[in-house]
C-alpha cells in the first residue's frame, strides 16, 4: 500500500519540479524581453512529462530484499542522476532587431499555463491525501 502511496507521490514531485523549472524559465524569457541579443529558452514539455512517466513505470517493478541475515550484502543505493528535462533554446522565426527572441504573447500565454498546471497538480494531491486520511479513518 505504502509502495502504491509513494509511487503516486513521486509522480507528482517530479511534475511539480518540471512545473517550477518552467516558470522560472518563462520568468526569465519575461525578465529579459528587451535585453538585446537574449535568446528564449523553454524546456520540451512533452519529452520531459514522457521521461517523468517512464522513470516513474520503471520503478513500479522493483522487487526490495529483506536482509535477514548480517551476513547479507548491503544493498548500495544509486541515485538517478538523469536529467528528466533539458533547456533548449525556442526556435522561431520573430527576432528582433536586437537579435531578441521573446515573443511576450507566447510567454504570457505559456506563464499562465503552467501555473494553472502546476495550481491543478497541487490540488490533485491535496485531494488524493484527503481521500487517503477519509479511507484511513474509515
Amino acid at each position: 500500500m505504502f509502495e502504491k502511496i509513494n509511487k503516486m507521490f513521486n509522480l507528482n514531485e517530479n511534475l511539480l519540479n518540471l512545473y517550477a523549472k518552467r516558470e522560472e524559465i518563462l520568468s526569465s524569457n519575461i525578465a529579459n524581453s528587451e535585453t538585446p541579443n537574449y535568446k528564449a529558452m523553454d524546456i520540451n514539455f512533452k519529452d520531459a512529462f514522457k521521461k517523468i512517466l517512464k522513470q516513474n513505470n520503471s520503478n513500479s517493478f522493483k522487487i526490495t530484499l529483506q536482509r535477514t541475515s548480517e551476513n547479507h550484502l548491503t544493498p548500495k543505493l544509486q541515485k538517478n542522476n538523469i536529467s528528466l528535462f533539458s533547456i533548449e533554446p525556442i526556435k522561431t522565426k520573430n527576432i528582433k532587431i536586437d537579435g531578441n527572441t521573446v515573443d511576450m504573447n507566447r510567454e504570457r500565454i505559456e506563464f499562465i499555463k503552467n501555473t494553472l498546471k502546476y495550481e491543478e497538480n497541487l490540488i490533485f494531491i491535496k485531494n488524493e491525501i484527503k481521500n487517503i486520511i477519509h479511507v484511513l479513518k474509515g
